[in-house]
């Protein structure tokens, strides 16, 4: 029966791939043209620093400035480099720097499943730029929409770990003596997980075509449905309907199913990445109430309500730079590769 099943959801996705070939053509190049002007750009060079930061342990004559804040929020202070980097890069990098500690056995599974569930956010790039400015004409929204992701964040880390005991916990430093991390290595790691990442985006953009089509024929809003599928969705929100903000704030705060594919794709076996997307839902949750409890209480002077907005393009033109910057990739993780031969 699961045989025959299988059968036909491969013969029914043939079916609608060759149907919907032209629709499916343009999205996929969209999703490319995202992957290079926007996604790697901004995340290549967080994900090589961070990594390298965190495998050659560079913050450590600061972890004492990092004793007060670390014991507030209830973790070790070397973790405090991890929260503060996660919340500010992007979705990815928690997740890729808590693998990293995770394979050095400075963690355990539980440990890190619970951390990466608020080292998780689409950082202030994304939420005041492309869904602030361009949706709203207002960095203003997307700030408190960021503020109110970040607030959350700061408040179940210190729930979580309390109730999980990560406060406890003391990160093992028996691997100082195993040999150097180095940049080439940073590069390398982060350009292999760079393009998986992309791969998925690439991927995903079959199931915008399903979405938007599925909507159209029930008539519902399809931006925020494909948002629950793919996050930068959201961008093409109606601008006029504000009082979808803060549920756009908890969409965000959330990630997105494709996030976290991207997310199972980094981490591998490393920790259980469904108990992080369950320990997150009530972040994102508790994201949009917090939205909309600041919203109503600042004046609305200080936000437009977009009547005379008509939307505009920011056109990013990064192409050049980034197909240069996966050509050198591809050489570091060569070399890496002739070198050990």
């Amino acid at each position: 029966m699961l045989k025959a099943l299988r059968a036909i959801a491969a013969v029914s996705a043939v079916i609608f791939i060759i149907s919907a070939i032209s629709e499916i053509s343009e999205a996929v190049l969209e999703a490319i043209i995202r992957c290079i002007n926007i996604i790697i750009p901004s995340l290549f060079i967080m994900m090589a620093a961070s990594r390298y930061i965190i495998a050659n342990d560079m913050l450590r004559p600061f972890e004492c400035l990092f004793k007060l804040p670390a014991k507030l929020l209830g973790i070790p202070p070397k973790l405090l480099t991890v929260f503060i980097l996660s919340n500010i890069g992007g979705y990815p990098i928690g997740a890729s720097m808590l693998t990293q500690m995770c394979k050095k056995e400075q963690l355990s599974q539980k440990q890190a499943y619970v951390i990466a569930s608020y080292c998780f956010c689409s950082g202030p790039a994304f939420l005041i730029g492309a869904v602030g400015l361009c949706v709203y004409g207002s960095k203003e929204i997307g700030a408190l929409m960021f503020i109110s992701c970040l607030t959350a964040n700061i408040l179940f880390c210190i729930i979580y770990n309390r109730i999980f005991g990560i406060c406890k916990i003391k990160i093992n430093d028996a691997d100082r003596n195993t040999a150097a991390y180095s940049l080439t290595d940073a590069v390398a790691d982060s350009g292999k997980a760079l393009m998986t990442m992309c791969g998925i985006i690439v991927a995903f953009s079959v199931v915008n075509v399903v979405v938007g089509k599925v909507c159209s024929i029930v008539g519902t809003d399809a931006p925020l449905i494909a948002a629950i599928f793919e996050v930068t969705n959201v961008t093409e929100a109606d601008p006029f309907r504000l009082e979808l903000i803060p549920f756009i704030t908890a969409l965000t705060s959330f990630g997105g199913i494709c996030v976290w594919i991207q997310n199972k794709a980094l981490v591998k076996n490393s920790f259980p990445v469904m108990k992080t997307l369950l320990l997150r839902i009530p972040i994102s949750v508790t994201s949009g109430i917090i939205f909309k409890v600041l919203y109503d209480c600042i004046s609305d002077q200080y936000y437009s309500s977009n009547a005379d907005f008509n939307g505009f393009v920011v056109n990013i033109d990064n192409f050049v730079p980034s197909i240069c910057l996966i050509i050198m990739i591809f050489i570091c993780i060569n070399k890496k590769r002739l070198a050990f031969q």
